[in-house]
This record gives structure tokens, C-alpha cells and sequence, in this order.
């Protein structure tokens, strides 16, 4: 009989202890993160009891077998702010304690920066992570404090420069005719209209009714090039010709020739500005300019002319372009005329060589490393075509560099594989840093350490850690937060049963009570 007292006392014990799990289950229904639990019992102590059919169990009550942890995924509430982060799936954040080392582990992702730059819970644990190295961009070694300076970015030299043009087919030609050197059988030199003569150093060889016109051709660095080229024919005196031999020059012959040599020059592209007809503007035929950038990230402008130079037998149209330096931006302090190059086009008006990069040696002012190596590209490799000649007006379609200054953090961004990227004010978005995420064997070993963390057991085992998305890991929702997993109407149906089981085993102790009280009046 007396039995039936702590098989009472047990149940009241167990049901009180239902009751706790579920007061706190509702006391934490808005708590971000928090997984409910539940109360589980098993009946206890069995005696062996012996009756007219055989041996018999009577059993002695109830004990509080444990309380589990639910990890179902809770809802997700949306956000503004980019740094509160919920896992959807399985896996939980890693966070060092502010104090020392120890690691601890939630699902509650409010997330924000302390003053030094670390990235930490409300309570100053630390969110763990991988830095993401800049020349792979992948990430490296193991995880670390996650903590993102506010120090400016590095800048990037400029590496690579590319443009895709169109030049003008029938563009004027940009050029100058030089007096001859003596009088002879040529009284003068013009150039023909629409036609293109090259430059260079002319020499006119007359002997008898034959002129041989020679050009050793020069470049627009006003040095030759070492191509020549030779225009043979027969003169009469008195006669005027037009494009002779297709030199590109009209000549005017005198009416008595005689044997001589005559030399002038013909001068194309001039960088320095000297005069309002010898410029670089003046004599070229198009232009484009562009920002680079030197290695301590300081803006340089870059102009590229463009100047038609000659149109060859096979009927192909080479024009020359010239990267120049306005003296601000070069360490001579002068315009510079830093490389030259030839582009070639078909009839069909395609480029057909010297799109291909070409390495030029920029050295601008002083303070950043010089002799800055950048690739100039006109061809398909660009990133936007190849440049073309067709007979409409000269433009720049596309171009691109790829260096940029150093830039002040606006914002960061987390996307669903846990990359935090910086967003700068020089327009550059760089991955600094993974997210680690962690999960254990047996979840339900984990100990409750209050302020939404776990802490790791030997019962649950080592933490196994990985990418979000990686490994059977969840990935991670930005903008977001992981509601309370408590469901307010399983826990009411709980509270219920708990409360009558309380109350109908406070009612066994009285009924037994009462037995009790009528068998002690059996002596009376």
C-alpha cells in the first residue's frame, strides 16, 4: 500500500518536469534559433508479486527518462540588415568565446561588427571562418576570426588595356609635305587627293626620262623603320601626274629634266604640340582615351591616336596607333610618345593583323614602380570585338582596362555558400571570407550552454566541419532569421495532458492516503 505513495510522487515529479520543458518551450516561442524540447519518461523499479495464476509484476511509477532536443527547421524571417544569416538545413555557426578559445556553437545568425572589425553575436562571440585568398579566390587554411578591416583595398596596377574601333576608311589623310632639298626635273610635290602617301625621307633619282622615287619609311617616333619602298617610272617634261606610280603624290615635271637627285620628307603623326597644324590631334585621324591605373592605384590618362597610313598594293589599309602620355601624367613631365604599332585591314574592312596584344612600357609619375608593363589589345581578344574600318565615322565601341585605385568598404554581402564579399567605393567586389559551418553525430549530446549556444560533449562527438552546402551542411539564407521552432499549439496540448496527469497522480496520493486513514480505524 504504501507503494502507491511513490509511484504517486513519481508521476507528480515527472509531470512537473513536463511542465518545465513546456514553460520554457513557450517562454522561448520568439527567441531566434531556439529548438524546443521534449520530456520523455519510463516507468521504474517493477516488484515481483505471486498469485493464484502464477508470478505477477506490480510496478513502482515513473522517472524523467530525458529531454530531447527538437531540430526541425524553424521559419524564416526576412531582414535588412545583410549580416543576420539563418542555415536552412542542418548545421549550426561556429563562434569563439570573447573571453579565450573555446568554441561554441548556434543557429541563431545576428550577426554584426565590433569596433575592431570583428564580425560577432550580440553577446561577442566571434563567427568563425576561411579567408578567401585574393589571387585564387578560393578559399584557404583553417577557420579563424572572422574579421574584416576597414582599411581601404589595394589597388591594381593596370595590366590590360583593350579597345575595339572603327576607323573611318576614307578618313583624310593627316599629313605634311616637305620642301625639295634642290631644284631639278620635280618643280613640286603635293599629295594626291584621297590617297595616302607614307611618311618617311624621299629620294628622287632622275636619269634621262626615268625617276625613281624611294621612301625609307619612318615611324611615328620620328625614326625609320627599316622598310623601304621604291615607285619607278617614266617622266615627261611639262607633264603634270596624278598619284604617280600610286605613291600617293601628285608631281609637277619641268619642262627641261635633267639628271639629279632631289630628297624631301613627308612627316605623318607628331605627339608634341608645336603648332595648331603639328599636334597630335592635327595629325592623326581619331583618338580615344582611357584611365589606368599605376601601382599605388593613381589615375593616368592614356591616348591612343589613330592615323591612316598608306594603303598597300594588295589593297589592304594599314593605319598606325600611338599610346601617348600628356606630360602630368608621365615622370619626364613632357608628352611622351610611349609606343607605336600598325593595324591592318582587308578590303572587307576586318582587321587582319596587329590586333594581337601587344606589351607597351609605361612609366608614369613618379612614386609608383616604373616601367609599368600593360598589354594594348585591338583584336578579337579585347573583350568586346575587333576593331574594324568601314566608311562611316571613326568611334570607339568598346574598351576596358582592368586596373583600379585603392577603395573605402561600403557594404558587404553574404550569398547562400557563406562568401562575405566587400563592395568598395572604386566599384570592386572582393570575397574576403567563407563562412565554416559545423554539425555533430548525436545533436542530442549537445549542451545547452544558454544564449542560444551548444558546446560539444564526448557524447556527440567531434564537430565535423564544412562549406555551407558542402558535406550534407545546409546553406545560408542572408537577410534572414530562423524563428523558434516551438509550435504554441502541440506545446498548449502538453501543458494540458502534463497538468491532468499532475492532477491524477496528486489523486492517487490522496486515495491512498484515505485507504490508509480507514485501516488505521480498524483498531478503533
Amino acid at each position: 500500500m504504501l507503494s502507491s505513495f511513490f509511484s504517486g510522487i513519481s508521476g507528480l515529479m515527472s509531470n512537473s518536469h513536463s511542465i518545465n520543458v513546456v514553460g520554457n518551450n513557450i517562454a522561448n516561442v520568439n527567441t531566434v534559433g531556439f529548438k524546443s524540447s521534449r520530456a520523455t519518461f519510463e516507468d521504474v523499479l517493477y516488484q515481483s508479486i505471486f498469485g493464484s495464476s502464477g508470478s505477477s509484476q506490480v510496478g513502482r511509477g515513473t522517472a524523467l527518462n530525458s529531454v530531447d532536443t527538437l531540430f526541425t527547421q524553424g521559419s524564416f524571417e526576412s531582414t535588412s540588415e545583410p549580416t543576420d544569416l539563418a542555415i536552412g538545413g542542418k548545421g549550426f555557426f561556429i563562434v569563439r568565446s570573447p573571453e579565450n578559445s573555446t568554441k561554441y556553437y548556434t543557429r541563431a545568425g545576428q550577426f554584426r561588427f565590433d569596433k575592431e572589425g570583428y564580425m560577432t553575436t550580440p553577446a561577442g562571440y566571434v563567427l568563425q571562418g576561411r579567408a578567401i585568398d585574393r589571387t585564387t579566390n578560393a578559399p584557404v587554411g583553417v577557420s579563424k576570426d572572422i574579421v574584416i578591416s576597414p582599411e581601404p583595398s589595394e589597388p591594381r596596377a593596370t595590366q590590360k588595356i583593350g579597345m575595339a574601333v572603327n576607323l573611318q576608311s576614307n578618313a583624310e589623310w593627316k599629313g605634311s609635305v616637305g620642301a625639295l632639298s634642290a631644284t631639278g626635273a620635280i618643280s613640286s610635290i603635293t599629295a594626291s587627293e584621297g590617297k595616302y602617301p607614307r611618311a618617311g625621307d624621299y629620294t628622287a633619282e632622275v636619269t634621262g626620262n626615268t625617276l625613281k622615287l624611294t621612301v625609307e619609311e619612318k615611324g611615328p617616333d620620328g625614326k625609320t623603320t627599316g622598310k623601304t619602298k621604291e615607285f619607278t617610272g617614266t617622266i615627261v617634261g611639262g607633264q603634270e601626274y596624278k598619284d604617280w606610280q600610286g605613291s600617293g603624290l601628285d608631281l609637277k615635271i619641268n619642262s627641261a629634266i635633267s639628271d639629279g637627285t632631289q630628297n624631301f620628307t613627308i612627316s605623318g603623326f607628331e605627339y608634341k604640340y608645336e603648332s595648331a597644324t603639328k599636334n597630335a590631334t592635327a595629325t592623326s585621324n581619331y583618338s580615344s582615351s582611357i584611365t589606368a591605373y599605376d601601382s599605388l592605384g593613381q589615375a593616368h590618362v592614356v591616348n591612343v591616336y589613330f592615323r591612316k597610313a598608306y594603303e598597300d598594293d594588295n589593297d589592304t589599309s594599314v593605319w598606325e596607333w600611338m599610346a601617348v602620355l600628356n606630360g602630368n601624367d608621365s615622370v619626364t613631365g613632357k608628352d611622351t610618345l610611349v609606343d607605336w604599332g600598325n593595324l591592318k585591314f582587308n578590303q572587307n574592312g576586318v582587321l587582319i593583323s596587329g590586333g594581337d596584344p601587344v606589351t607597351v612600357v609605361f612609366n608614369f609619375s613618379q612614386g609608383a614602380i616604373q616601367n609599368q608593363k600593360i598589354e594594348l589589345i585591338f583584336g578579337n581578344k579585347s573583350g568586346g570585338g575587333a576593331s574594324t574600318q568601314y566608311p562611316i565615322a571613326s568611334t570607339t565601341n568598346f574598351q576596358s582596362q582592368d586596373g583600379y585605385p585603392p577603395g573605402v568598404l561600403m557594404n558587404i554581402t553574404v550569398n547562400g555558400e557563406g562568401i562575405i564579399s566587400g563592395h568598395y567605393s572604386n566599384g570592386q567586389i572582393l570575397d574576403l571570407y567563407q563562412i565554416t559551418l559545423a554539425n555533430f553525430n548525436n545533436t542530442q549530446a549537445l549542451r545547452k550552454e544558454g544564449g542560444n549556444l551548444y558546446s560539444e560533449t564526448i557524447d556527440s562527438g567531434p564537430a565535423y566541419t564544412n562549406a555551407p552546402g558542402e558535406g550534407g551542411l545546409g546553406k545560408i539564407n542572408p537577410n534572414s532569421l530562423e524563428q523558434s521552432n516551438v509550435d504554441l499549439a502541440t506545446e498548449f496540448v502538453k501543458m494540458i495532458v502534463a497538468q491532468r496527469g499532475f492532477q491524477a497522480n496528486s489523486r492517487v496520493i490522496t486515495t491512498t492516503d484515505e485507504v490508509l486513514q480507514e485501516l488505521m480505524n480498524l483498531k478503533r
